[in-house]
């Protein structure tokens, strides 16, 4: 695999980083910058982010994560892998096919999703994820090419977020926001900081979500109420 090693995921895991993301991403196939999401491996977390430019988050999986129960001998102690870190941008119907397809019940969640990175030398980058019959479960594998699409990353625009500002009053697109309470609530609510009626507010979920949302700026609403 040209240098990289298998990342192993839980499928729980790997499906829901993907669906705490998804309602992020742009829903407009014309805009392909954003009719996307990207996955990530940094050589400890496995990150799942999206943006439609008015909202973004990023939905991340660590190694130890997995509780006592699940860390057993065999094939469901595979988490996590030693690969030097990759990434790669899928379209929204390839990341939904992946979480269609891994898709398990509760009993099922710590089944290990291995996650090969294949470097693109004469063409684009793919991801094969696959399961294992080792697990008790029918083998799957599928294979996504990387979308060769420039989706900003969002982890690192969310670590230059401006400093927390207090504010009388701040408005959201009630549906717009309502996308935030879809993610996993992972060691705690959903916290919102603000930054400013026109800067976009802080979003957090629990210990391993982070995301924004640009509030409505009172000159658009204006305008909108008069038109």
């Amino acid at each position: 695999m040209t240098g990289y090693d298998t990342t192993y995921i839980p499928s729980g895991d790997f499906v829901g980083l993907i669906n705490d993301v998804l309602p992020l991403a742009g829903q407009d196939k014309e805009i392909p910058e954003t009719f996307a999401i990207r996955i990530q491996w940094d050589g400890e977390q496995v990150h799942a982010m999206a943006t439609d430019e008015l909202r973004m988050g990023v939905s991340s999986w660590h190694p130890d994560d997995l509780p006592e129960e699940a860390m057993q001998e065999g094939v469901f102690a595979r988490r996590g892998g030693t690969s030097r870190p990759w990434s790669i941008v899928l379209g929204l119907p390839d990341a939904a096919l992946l979480a269609k397809t891994f898709k398990v019940n509760e009993k099922n969640w710590w089944v290990p999703v291995g996650l090969d990175y294949v470097e693109g030398i004469t063409d684009r980058a793919k991801l094969r994820a696959a399961r294992s019959t080792d697990s008790g479960m029918p083998g799957l594998a599928v294979t996504v090419v990387d979308r060769d699409v420039d989706l900003p990353d969002v982890r690192q625009l969310l670590a230059v977020m401006p400093p927390a500002a207090p504010v009388d009053a701040i408005e959201f697109n009630g549906e717009m926001l309502a996308a935030f309470g879809q993610v996993r609530q992972r060691g705690g609510g959903l916290k919102l900081t603000f930054a400013g009626t026109d800067a976009m507010s802080l979003v957090t979920v629990g210990d391993r979500f982070r995301g924004a949302i640009q509030p409505i700026r009172r000159e658009r609403r204006r305008l909108a109420s008069v038109a």
